[in-house]
């Protein structure tokens, strides 16, 4: 009895050690992520909207929330974010949007799919493929008779995501704005 008492009070401290680590990690690297995950944000609106001076965040009473994109105090497009279910998690995009309804161009904010495959998701030939782009155009070809996106070999899952979480984006997005 002496010997399991002695190895719960063991294991007790080394559970308590542990947490207090953890708990330190967290508090010490959480402000310096939260920048990361800004700076990362601000250079993808900067990456699909090079000419712009100024971006306006709106919250709608929904909680909604994307940017009005300025260049020299003139409204040049809008820019969303959208996320979807990949392979190894959550994807998140942020989707520029021209204000004729068309796609500007997607940049790939997060993500944790495989190595290279699915985190080809951000390279250039792909996310291209987006540019100027209907909403009924941004769906896979396999997916869609009227899609224009090719999925990437070996990563359809990833590559599907991608597409439909822009899709669903910038659908929810025109409902906003037609009301």
């Amino acid at each position: 009895m002496r010997k399991i008492l002695k190895l719960a009070i063991v294991l007790f401290i080394i559970a308590a050690i542990s947490g207090a680590i953890l708990g330190i990690t967290y508090t010490v690297t959480k402000e310096p992520i939260a920048k990361q995950v800004k700076l990362e944000e601000e250079k993808a609106l900067k990456d699909i909207f090079s000419e712009a001076t100024s971006f306006n965040l709106i919250t709608c009473k929904d909680g909604y929330i994307y940017y009005e994109v300025y260049a020299k105090n003139k409204l040049i497009g809008y820019a969303l974010d959208a996320s979807g279910k990949g392979f190894c998690g959550t994807i998140k995009i942020k989707v520029g949007m021209n204000l004729n309804k068309t796609i500007k161009s997607i940049r790939i904010t997060s993500q944790n799919e495989t190595p290279g495959l699915g985190t080809r998701i951000k390279r250039t030939k792909f996310t291209d493929q987006f540019m100027n782009k209907t909403l009924k155009q941004v769906l896979l070809k396999k997916d869609s008779c009227e899609g224009t996106i090719d999925a990437l070999t070996g990563a359809t899952i990833s590559s599907r995501a991608v597409s439909v979480a822009v899709q669903k984006s910038v659908t929810e997005f025109l409902k906003i704005k037609r009301k």
